[in-house]
């Protein structure tokens, strides 16, 4: 198999206005495209499933897919992030105290406390917060050292 990269990470929310305003309009993710996907049922073996699909610009040529699934599934909200099977987006920031900044200003509070990494590797002198989209996917926001 040839050498792999990664093409998208895709999210499946409730409301994608919803999380458009999260990703879009507070994170400043730019909206690249947003279309009808019939074929979706096919792809996740659910038959007659259909998507409203937002794809995002998440820099150097990766992609955040944001999928609305008609019918919906009543499945299990978000899990915490040290429950097996959770995972994390993470998005590098400028400036994270002034994305905090904006955040809070419109209702988004970290889960936990934002912390600088002194330990040794490649994570050394980062700071980093976790919080949550309006789906409780965990986000990660993360400035590197200067």
């Amino acid at each position: 198999m040839s050498r792999l990269r990664i093409h998208h990470v895709g999210v499946t929310v409730a409301q994608l206005e919803r999380s458009l305003a999260f990703y879009r309009d507070l994170l400043g993710f730019r909206v690249i495209g947003i279309s009808d996907d019939e074929d979706i049922g096919a792809i996740v073996g659910i038959p007659g499933a259909r998507a409203r699909i937002a794809d995002l610009d998440a820099g150097n040529g990766q992609i955040l897919e944001l999928a609305e699934y008609d019918p919906a599934s009543r499945g299990e909200p978000g899990r915490d992030p040290h429950t097996a099977g959770s995972c994390h987006l993470s998005f590098q920031v400028g400036n994270l105290r002034s994305a905090l900044s904006g955040l809070a200003a419109a209702g988004v509070t970290p889960i936990g406390e934002t912390v600088r990494l002194d330990g040794e590797g490649v994570w050394q002198g980062c700071t980093v917060v976790y919080l949550r989209d309006p789906d409780r996917v965990t986000i990660e926001l993360i400035e590197l050292p200067q």
